[in-house]
């Protein structure tokens, strides 16, 4: 007995070209580990000769300043001998080179942000391949989340390892070879801690922001100098009041601890107004007023670089969120 065929209907849905395939985001990491090992794995013996580096100049200045101590060489009739002017200068010798590895630590963030950061995004518009990940599984947020994630974590780890060497050669030689120096000064306040490690991650968050809106490697290497010239001077002004202000009024004034970071220093009139010493005039400042200074304590060191880290990284939250909005409609 024959039967005749039946149609069954079957509801056809065109697939919706917006939708794309889940892919995890961890293999999108390791395709962007994949893509910057080269540079990842410079760091490895960069790292390591910063490492022997600071080894190596903590000794030399510790050695030469004992020496010095041991020669009678600080203070007494022996200090003006010529062996002990021959020891000065090898603690001077030990001095320069404990500032030029300090250049080279300030200068770790730079480098980071202008050869990693930056070419991170644009080295892929300049050359076209971002058309190829755009045009797989992967759409260009979270193309762009994977490279982050990595840029965020070389940057947090470089930047960590940066900040532990500045520390330990600052704890090494800082009370010998550079005794009146506090740690608030620009070197070595900018060479370890906790800031070296934020400016390492903010230079390379606006590296990625640069090469994202600009789309061109040398182009987003310009501007990466100028935003985080432009960061660093307005955080180095803004530094004197992430903590508060301490003023002390005496009659002789310069009671400060060696460490401490003097602000201000003037005298104070009977009305209580001010007068910082360059305002004096000719004549100078009036006879028997208080003298006051506007210091920040030693302590308040590392409160002021925490609160300036976080800073950092608010801003380069701020530049890695706006390198994501840029991509949302890629152009070419």
């Amino acid at each position: 007995m024959s039967t005749s065929p039946q149609l069954v209907p079957i509801l056809v849905r065109a697939r919706d070209p917006r939708r794309r395939p889940r892919v995890p985001t961890a293999a999108v990491v390791r395709l962007a580990i994949h893509q910057h090992r080269i540079v990842l794995a410079l760091a490895v013996p960069v790292l390591a000769v910063l490492t022997l580096w600071t080894r190596d100049v903590a000794a030399q200045a510790v050695a030469a300043h004992a020496q010095l101590a041991a020669g009678g060489c600080l203070s007494g009739p022996s200090a003006a001998s010529e062996g002990c002017l021959d020891l000065v200068q090898q603690v001077q010798s030990a001095s320069q080179a404990v500032r030029h590895l300090q250049y080279a630590l300030v200068a770790l963030p730079v480098l980071a942000g202008l050869f990693f950061g930056a070419p991170l995004v644009a080295r892929e518009f300049e050359q076209g391949t971002h058309r190829l990940a755009f045009s797989q599984s992967v759409s260009p947020q979270q193309w762009l989340r994977g490279q982050l994630a990595l840029a965020c974590g070389a940057a947090l780890l470089v930047g960590t390892a940066g900040a532990a060497l500045g520390v330990w050669l600052h704890d090494a030689v800082g009370p010998a070879v550079f005794p009146g120096d506090g740690a608030f000064m620009l070197l070595p306040y900018n060479a370890d801690g906790p800031v070296l490690a934020a400016s390492t991650l903010l230079a390379v968050a606006l590296g990625v922001v640069a090469g994202t809106l600009t789309r061109r490697t040398l182009a987003a290497m310009a501007a990466m100098l100028g935003l985080y010239g432009a960061a660093m001077a307005a955080l180095t002004w803004l530094r004197q009041y992430l903590q508060p202000v301490r003023t002390l009024l005496t009659h002789h004034g310069y009671d400060l601890a060696p460490d401490d970071w003097l602000l201000r220093d003037g005298v104070q009139l009977a009305d209580g107004h001010r007068l910082l010493y360059a305002q004096c005039g000719p004549g100078g400042c009036p006879d028997g007023a208080p003298t006051f200074e506007d210091y920040h304590t030693a302590d308040q060191l590392w409160p002021m670089q925490w609160a300036e880290a976080g800073l950092m990284v608010l801003l380069a939250a701020a530049a890695l969120a706006l390198a994501h909005r840029a991509l949302r409609r890629p152009r070419g």
